[in-house]
């Protein structure tokens, strides 16, 4: 099984018989009560269903022989074991390359809870319980629509959608609307030099520390890769400007902890602010505030444009 074969939610929990990994000649011998599953988050695949665990015993890697096969470089052959016990799944790392992490702490062995986080390589999945699954995954799914798992932000579809409202409200009301488009410096370096792993911390931090720093009424979105942008409702551009500085200073000021050690991150930034009199769409105002992120990023990076 790839990790993209995932079954129907639909017909994988009333059905005995649905198994998602190889059998190896095991018959399962779990109840029907006690089956619960995995739901992968990272990359997003929700939608396509789940990994049902019916057996006592599955190896998860990048071998063929696994029975939840992870086809990517940052997953070991053998990467971990899930184990059926009387207290319920266990997850134990088989001495894999990047670790197995668990709620994004490494673990050599947990006892797993309805609701952790599992990462095996950049593979992230949600285990859930046998007698939460219907309504945690259903939450699962509309969070992986409209949430990015990894960094914690908004993701760019619910971005859109919602930029699109605020446009029509701006002009229906002439109020103040402001965007900003924010880039990490030098982000492909990081990548190409320390692995992606690092450059998934670099950006999960990142997320945390523009959601710390960002007002609460202000949208935050993951727009693709390196890339973010937040919306600012009520903001003009002068008031724009002086929050992306605050953005910057607190993604510069302070270097971000990895497991290679402390890493100099920087951004660049662009900010536009909406002629309510002149409407303009959603694709051209995020235009407008990519231009100046443009020119933030020819200065010199680590800087504002507007």
């Amino acid at each position: 099984m790839t990790a993209d074969s995932f079954c129907d939610p639909a017909t994988a929990l009333p059905e005995a018989d649905h198994t998602l990994a190889h059998s190896h000649g095991r018959s399962p011998s779990i109840s029907e009560s006690d089956k619960s599953c995995l739901v992968q988050i990272y990359p997003p695949d929700v939608v396509d269903g789940m990994v049902l665990l019916d057996r006592p015993q599955m190896i998860i890697g990048r071998d063929a022989d696994a029975d939840l096969l992870l086809p990517d470089q940052s997953v070991s052959r053998s990467h971990a074991e899930l184990r059926w016990t009387e207290n319920g799944y266990e997850i134990r790392d088989l001495g894999s390359t990047n670790g197995t992490l668990v709620n994004e702490s490494s673990v050599r062995s947990a006892m797993l809870r309805s609701g952790d986080t599992v990462r095996i390589g950049s593979f992230i999945f949600r285990f859930l319980s046998a007698d939460s699954i219907e309504t945690q995954y259903h939450e699962t799914v509309y969070n992986a629509l409209v949430r990015d798992v990894l960094t914690g932000t908004m993701n760019k579809r619910y971005l859109l959608e919602s930029m699109e409202r605020e446009i029509a409200r701006a002009v229906r009301q002439q109020s103040l609307l402001s965007v900003m488009m924010l880039d990490i410096d030098h982000f492909k370096s990081i990548n190409d030099t320390y692995g992606h792993l690092v450059g998934d911390e670099v950006l999960k931090e990142f997320g945390q520390r523009m959601t710390h720093v960002s007002r609460v009424d202000d949208l935050l979105a993951r727009y693709g890769g390196e890339e973010f942008c937040l919306l600012m409702a009520g903001t003009d551009l002068d008031e724009a400007y002086e929050i992306a500085e605050r953005c910057r200073h607190a993604i510069a000021d302070r270097a971000f902890e990895t497991e290679v050690g402390d890493l100099a991150v920087s951004a660049s930034f662009g900010v536009a602010c909406l002629d309510p009199v002149r409407p303009i769409s959603c694709l051209d105002f995020l235009q407008a505030a990519d231009q100046k992120l443009y020119e933030a990023k020819s200065q010199g990076r680590n800087r504002v444009c507007r």
